[in-house]
């Protein structure tokens, strides 16, 4: 039985179903040339910066902009799915004196001492 050149599930089951081992290497190797393709590791690459930068933009929408890019980078459109189902982050409320962020249960700033 000849392997095509093609590494699918069908060809590669009956190789390696196959009592000839020089036919199951053949089979491995086909398979293994697929995996270590250039052109598929580009797209992948591509594909994985797109659902970051898709991620990013949502997050800039939503004020997460780190929580969603790595939402986006794991786990690609499923991230931004979940991403658009998160709520909207809110940002810390500021001190009056000095500017800064606070806590939203503190009584004084703790980096000017300032009531709030």
């Amino acid at each position: 039985m000849a392997l095509s050149e093609n590494c699918d599930v069908t060809a590669l089951t009956q190789a390696l179903q196959s009592a000839d081992p020089d036919e199951q290497m053949q089979a491995l190797d086909v398979c293994l040339s697929a995996l270590t393709d250039p052109t598929l590791w580009y797209w992948l690459i591509g594909f994985t910066v797109v659902c970051a930068l898709v991620g990013a933009l949502i997050g800039k929408y939503k004020n997460a902009v780190v929580r969603d890019t790595l939402l986006g980078l794991a786990l690609g459109p499923i991230g931004w799915g979940i991403s658009l189902l998160l709520p909207k982050a809110t940002p810390k409320p500021l001190c009056r004196a000095c500017g800064k962020p606070v806590d939203a249960g503190d009584r004084h700033c703790r980096h000017c001492g300032a009531a709030l």
